[in-house]
């Protein structure tokens, strides 16, 4: 009975203690954010960028609209300049309403298979990702338009 007890002890600790598996990044500002990409509870917009990247800056305006529209959503950019500092300015100049995770060496790139800028994906609150592509167009706004609907 005692053995029973004890694994039925554990199979909690390991229910209630898995339940966040939140990871902590820093952003181009050097701040600590905690985000658990499989589970975020809400959706999100990851935006991949680079100050470098033409099409990035051009499509800012496009996503600050669409953030205006979908506010409860999490916003998120994610920033691959090998020199933070680069994407910092960028961030300053173009003030960006989003902060945007540091990764240089793509290690949050590569978990959702980004192979070039921009790339917009938009996760659900469950963490699946429900849309993937370069631009804001109609299926990214077709993407925002129903999960909004869902909340």
């Amino acid at each position: 009975m005692m053995r029973l007890s004890q694994l039925l002890f554990a199979f909690f600790i390991l229910i209630f203690c898995g339940l966040s598996h939140a990871d902590v990044y820093k952003t181009l500002t050097d701040k600590d954010y905690e985000i658990d990409f499989s589970q975020p509870n809400k959706p999100v917009v990851l935006i991949t960028w680079a100050s470098w990247c033409g099409y990035c800056m051009k499509e800012i305006p496009h996503l600050k609209a669409e953030r205006v529209e979908h506010p409860d959503f999490i916003w998120l950019g994610l920033n691959v300049n090998k020199t933070p500092e680069d994407g910092r300015k960028v961030e300053v100049e173009r003030n960006l309403p989003w902060p945007s995770l540091s990764d240089p060496d793509l290690i949050i790139g590569d978990r959702f298979d980004v192979r070039g800028t921009p790339t917009l994906i938009v996760l659900n609150a469950s963490g699946e990702a429900v849309f993937r592509g370069r631009r804001v167009d109609d299926d990214f706004k077709d993407a925002l338009d129903s999960l909004q609907t869902e909340r």
